[in-house]
């Protein structure tokens, strides 16, 4: 097959050698400026580092908390202001009760008269009778003293300002005054009276009489709102000097919290210092702490990830993201506690899918505190987030169907719900304050996991990422390339099958992936279908090539199924995360056999070196714990075919020799095995061999009688 450029072979052998080899110095830089500029910009969302330490010390995460501190006692007067919500909407109110202000205009009868002739010339002579009648009650009506030219006005006040001529100023009763349209109105009412074939032209007629005898003045209207807003007072109190602004033991309400934050902010008016340098050595080293935590967890625990830079990026960047939330829902100060939809859970769950749950527990934690972080230490909505991601990440470490949607709202609600309910009751919260925290929890329960699935959904089809979701699509024996596999070499179809039963008992021993175990091991060997010919489980009734081909030879035919499969895999459109145990599964393993034969013909040669590395697979080694098991069930189920299986100790020592062999050669020295899971795992593969052994019986053969003649 033609080779394509930069296969998955060639980037898994990159990320391996990062992971085993000293990175250059280029990537270690890489990695530097990625934490740094992780801690800068956190830094930079937390409460303290603009210097400005005392005036952000009190916030609105003290309510319900009791007070452990002494007493705190005014050293001198000052205001508590009042909240910015609440002063707004006593401002607003101020200015819908101002009332409105209106100027007179002069409306006489005899204009009004006037009026009432000129309708009458337009509607003629058969009205005349009509006019005669209702010209003195249209008079009447058109000269009230208080119509206004407006129709709605947003005042809420129950009286209005009248300005006469003379510049006199009158307050009256809004009940009094009049909008024309109303006039309007009463006036084309009486027209009912008239005969109908004039009714409607003599409506028409009458619209233009009544003329309004206020004009608005909304220059003066608007002073009238200013002056009003001025009378609001923005203090809530005084606090005298001397006097106790919180015991300690005391239960901080709405109160005490005002006064603290005006006590705060007054402190750091009076202050000379406007700048306090250790509160940015303060942010800086809270900053350094959360991504730190993460950064050793991948350093440790997951160093494939962190030698891949944008794995640590991505990883990293969550807790910025989830900061950056944490400082918007503070600074855009909402009505709602926007704070508990900030999507964590979301970002848990996504986690899970495409790493796995312990990595996704360890991001939780950091995204928690970077949100209570930035939020100025806001330790109840660092709590509500935590339980919720972490239900998150239970509700998504096995996700098999997309119908599991549902299973993670109901999780990620609970612990959302669960969390806020008992913070807020520990803190002796009135029920009125719950509600909003709930409803926005709510919202978070059910929006995180339509995110989350959406998100995977692009990822899967954009990327050719494999979830676990995804993978269900290739565990299936059908699949054109395993067919295919079955048809050109069976017999290593028939040892694929056998290596993906060793491996999902392995995996299921440790705890490990097992949908992808199984899956990774289904298509380990379909390299081996160019030229199945060449290999022994399919060498049925025929000699063995190798037999005439120098060592060299065979050991390049052998090598070369690696990148075959890759080639197939790639031809197949099979997701990397399937592909990778093709290479994995022989890492970089030294070919015995011909390695032998090699050394035997230049002993003979005498002048001919052998380096072992031209013998070996070009790997990479196995990252992970399932690749780790499929290489070592690949080598149990080619030895099990040399022992007796229905001997224990047998088995044991073959595999024992395999795992020790595997562990010497450094082999599984990327993968985060255990020597735990190592005892497990070959529990299980004893186990799994044994189970395949066992006595039949032997039944006794049925005599024919004689056949009488």
């Amino acid at each position: 097959m033609s080779k394509s450029s930069r296969t998955l072979y060639e980037r898994l052998r990159d990320e391996a050698n990062q992971t085993s080899q000293s990175a250059t110095a280029l990537t270690i830089a890489l990695r530097w400026t990625i934490l740094i500029a992780a801690v800068l910009i956190i830094t930079a969302l937390l409460p303290g580092s603009g210097g400005e330490a005392d005036q952000q010390a009190y916030d609105h995460t003290l309510l319900g908390t009791t007070w452990a501190q002494d007493n705190v006692v005014a050293d001198y007067a000052y205001p508590v202001p009042k909240r910015p919500h609440d002063l707004q909407a006593e401002l607003d109110s101020a200015a819908r009760y101002a009332p409105t202000v209106f100027r007179t205009r002069m409306v006489s009868a005899e204009m009004v008269q006037h009026r009432i002739a000129k309708a009458r010339s337009v509607v003629g002579q058969e009205s005349a009778q009509w006019f005669a009648k209702y010209t003195g009650q249209i008079i009447k009506v058109c000269t009230a003293p208080y119509i206004t030219n407006i129709r709605n006005e947003s005042s809420a006040s129950s009286t209005v300002l009248i300005i006469a001529a003379d510049g006199a100023a009158t307050m009256v009763d809004r009940a009094v005054v009049t909008s024309l349209q109303a006039v309007q109105d009463q006036v084309a009412s009486m027209a009912s009276s008239a005969p109908a074939t004039i009714g409607n032209e003599l409506r028409t007629a009458l619209r233009d009489v009544p003329m309004p005898t206020l004009i608005y003045d909304g220059t003066a209207t608007a002073h009238e709102r200013t002056v009003s807003k001025s009378s609001v007072s923005t203090t809530l109190e005084i606090v005298r000097s001397g006097e106790v602004i919180v015991r300690k033991g005391q239960r901080v309400n709405e109160q005490v919290l005002a006064r603290l934050m005006a006590y705060r902010n007054a402190q750091y008016i009076r202050s000379a210092v406007q700048l306090n340098i250790f509160a940015i050595i303060g942010s800086f080293g809270h900053a350094a702490l959360i991504v730190g935590f993460v950064g050793l967890y991948l350093f440790f625990l997951r160093p494939a990830s962190f030698n891949s830079l944008g794995q640590l990026g991505t990883l990293v960047g969550l807790p910025v993201f989830c900061a950056l939330l944490g400082w918007l829902s503070v600074r855009l100060d909402p009505i709602l506690p926007v704070e508990y939809a900030i999507v964590v859970p979301a970002l848990s769950m996504i986690i899970t899918i495409l790493y796995e749950a312990r990595t996704a527990l360890f991001i939780t934690v950091a995204m928690a505190f970077a949100v209570g972080a930035a939020r100025g230490d806001d330790y109840g909505t660092v709590v509500v987030l935590l339980v919720g991601g972490m239900l998150g990440v239970y509700s998504a470490r096995n996700v098999h169907s997309r119908t599991q949607i549902f299973t993670s709202i109901v999780a990620v609600f609970l612990g959302l719900v669960v969390a806020v309910v008992a913070i807020d009751l520990e803190r002796g919260a009135p029920i009125q304050w719950m509600w909003p925290k709930l409803v926005m929890a709510a919202a978070n329960a059910v929006v995180s996991p339509l995110l989350t699935f959406g998100i995977i959904l692009a990822f899967e089809r954009i990327f050719n990422v494999a979830t676990d979701l995804r993978l269900e699509e290739f565990n299936n024996l059908n699949h054109e390339l395993l067919r295919k596999l079955n048809e050109r070499a069976p017999g290593t179809y028939q040892h694929t099958l056998a290596v993906a039963r060793l491996s999902e008992a392995a995996a299921q021993a440790i705890g490990a992936n097992v949908l992808l175990t199984r899956v990774g091991a289904y298509f380990h060997d379909v390299g081996k279908i160019e030229k199945s010919e060449y290999f022994v489980e399919n060498q049925i009734d025929i000699e063995n090539k190798h037999d005439r081909l120098p060592p060299r030879k065979s050991v390049a035919i052998i090598r070369q199924h690696v990148q075959d499969g890759i080639e197939l895999a790639a031809t197949y459109k099979l997701p990397d995360r399937i592909a990778q145990f093709i290479p994995m599964h022989h890492g970089t393993i030294l070919i015995k056999h011909f390695y032998a034969a090699a050394v035997e013909e230049a002993r003979l040669t005498e002048n001919a070196t052998v380096d072992p590395q031209d013998f070996r697979y070009p790997g990479p080694r196995p990252t992970s714990k399932e690749t780790g098991i499929v290489m070592l069930a690949d080598a149990v189920e080619a030895v099990s075919r040399l022992v007796d299986t229905a001997q224990r100790d047998q088995i044991e020592a073959a595999v024992d020799k395999i795992i020790l062999d595997r562990i010497a050669d450094e082999q599984l020295a990327n993968t985060p095995l255990t020597m735990h899971d190592l005892a497990l795992v070959k529990d299980a593969f004893v186990r799994n061999l044994l189970g395949t052994t066992h006595q039949r019986v032997r039944y006794k053969e049925v005599q024919q009688p004689p056949r009488s003649t």
